[in-house]
């Protein structure tokens, strides 16, 4: 029930548990009684939705380096019967369709960018976070998996390549290169609408590169699922370990994406995309260069600038 300070208790939606959160943090009468740390955690919490959506209790715990009693410990002084309870009110919100919106509003509203309009000052965040952005996805290069995912690219048959809406940038961009380096590249795109139908050549040797960042599209995920379905393979580039790409392969890389900003921020996913096709070529040798100038090339003969 909402209280004449305009707020619910217990929350019943992320709005209303944004506005508890702001509340105690100007130290509201009626709000609730959290503890500094507690406070900090549901911030936290707040500003990355998608992680407090998906994780388990003892994963998200892990995420934000507290014990998975303080989860428990935060639902209850928020009046919620527990951390399912905490946790719903996050899954509910993914499903809305309003992630960016809801975003762009929380970082707003808790002060994770300037809105005073000290335009310098945002910027130069922004180039902080996505250099933080940059070196997390260097840190956390998992080597081999990056040799498996050249080596994948190099042995396949065929290899189509799907990320939509944001993530067709990337998609574009991986595509356009690896047919530099390779024949029998293709890039799904939404034209005509014969995304699933373009997928039944797969099979046996081929591999599917699936882009994609949360909010996932669900064709993407149906591209990829029916190209597994049909025995091909599946690289997955994301940001998150718990994106459904992820968890439909074994072999992923992950492009660090935080920070306040209102959409996904996309300079790892394309350093990424750059580390992967620098270690095929390199595996390639000069196989590599003598595909490259058979392009340059045909772009010669017909004149292409």
């Amino acid at each position: 029930m909402a209280d004449r300070d305009g707020f619910d208790m217990p929350p019943t939606s992320i709005a209303a548990l944004q506005a508890l959160s702001i509340a105690a943090r100007r130290g509201e009468p009626r709000a609730p009684k959290l503890t500094p740390g507690a406070l900090k955690l549901l911030e936290q919490l707040l500003a990355a939705p998608e992680l407090a959506a998906t994780l388990s209790i003892s994963a998200l715990a892990k995420q934000h380096d507290v014990n998975a009693s303080s989860l428990t410990r935060l639902s209850h002084a928020l009046g919620l019967t527990g951390f399912k309870a905490f946790q719903a009110l996050f899954r509910a919100d993914a499903t809305t369709g309003a992630f960016y919106s809801t975003r762009a509003e929380r970082l707003l509203d808790l002060g994770q960018i300037p809105s005073d309009g000290d335009y310098p000052v945002q910027r130069q965040t922004l180039w902080q976070e996505e250099m933080g952005n940059l070196s997390r996805t260097a840190e956390r290069l998992d080597e081999a998996m990056l040799a498996r995912a050249a080596r994948a690219l190099i042995d396949a048959r065929r290899v189509h390549v799907v990320g939509q809406r944001a993530c067709f940038a990337g998609a574009h961009y991986l595509a356009y290169y690896l047919g530099y380096l390779r024949s029998d590249v293709r890039l799904i795109d939404s034209l005509g609408g014969i995304n699933l139908e373009t997928g039944r050549e797969l099979g046996e040797g081929d591999l599917v590169v699936g882009i994609s960042y949360r909010p996932e599209t669900r064709v993407s995920v149906d591209y990829c699922r029916q190209a597994l379905d049909q025995g091909a393979r599946l690289l997955a580039l994301t940001n998150q370990e718990t994106a459904r790409l992820a968890t439909m392969t074994d072999m992923t890389l992950l492009a660090s994406a935080e920070g306040p900003f209102f959409f996904n921020p996309m300079s790892s996913l394309f350093v990424t995309i750059e580390m992967l096709l620098s270690h095929m070529a390199h595996e390639m040798g000069g196989d590599a260069v003598a595909s490259i100038r058979r392009r340059e090339a045909l772009i010669a003969r017909w004149q292409i600038e």
